[in-house]
């Protein structure tokens, strides 16, 4: 555990060099548009954490370093999955945030932004899932093409879910839904999206693993 803790701990460390770009998309661009159109910031903001915390290490060209330490490569492709989770987590709580405060300053009621966000964790964190082995797939290199596809993808998703939330009567199907089957729902939507992750860290350690670094 404290060396997934202590390679997580370096992700953070690495991603404070650009919080000044997290600071300006926030304060900048999300702010200002997030209760008009909240996909600017739902669907944008997590995007571009997950390609800052997983980018960082390619272009310092950190993972020729660590794979020279007594650390197994399970552990760092491991640590990789909790760094990007974190973010996710942090990054959807801020997004929350803004278009909350927003709201509340141009006194409007947020009646969405509960089920936005929650559609947006489920979105990113699947689109995570497939992002991350074709990260360590395709390198640095492929990986620029891929950081635009991926932006583009979690945006038409989260599209996607706005517009269900914004259909007249979605909200009430959908939380009928859910109510009729609560417990199955919920076990259902976690178990799901947690083998998900756990394939998807499977694959990505069987291509780190092939990997002459």
């Amino acid at each position: 555990m404290s060396n997934i803790s202590n390679l997580v701990r370096k992700d953070f460390i690495l991603l404070r060099r650009y919080l000044w770009i997290v600071a300006l998309y926030v304060v900048g661009f999300s702010g200002m548009f997030s209760s008009n159109n909240p996909n600017l910031l739902y669907g944008l903001f997590p995007g571009m954490i997950l390609i800052l915390v997983v980018g960082s290490d390619m272009r310092l060209g950190n993972q020729q370093f660590l794979v020279t330490l007594p650390v197994k490569r399970s552990i760092i492709v491991l640590a990789k999955y909790v760094s990007s989770i974190l973010a996710l987590l942090l990054a959807e709580v801020v997004c929350f945030g803004v278009s909350f405060g927003i709201s509340q300053i141009k006194s409007e009621i947020i009646v969405n932004d509960y089920i936005m966000m929650i559609g947006s964790l489920a979105s990113v964190l699947l689109m995570m899932c497939i992002y991350l082995p074709l990260y360590y797939w395709l390198g640095v290199h492929g990986a620029q093409f891929l950081n635009i596809a991926m932006m583009v993808v979690v945006m038409l998703g989260n599209v996607a879910v706005s517009s269900i939330v914004e259909e007249e009567n979605g909200l009430e199907r959908i939380f009928s839904w859910i109510n009729s089957h609560q417990a199955g729902s919920i076990a259902l939507g976690i178990s799901s999206l947690l083998l998900i992750i756990f394939i998807s860290y499977l694959i990505s350690l069987s291509i780190f693993k092939r990997k002459d670094l």
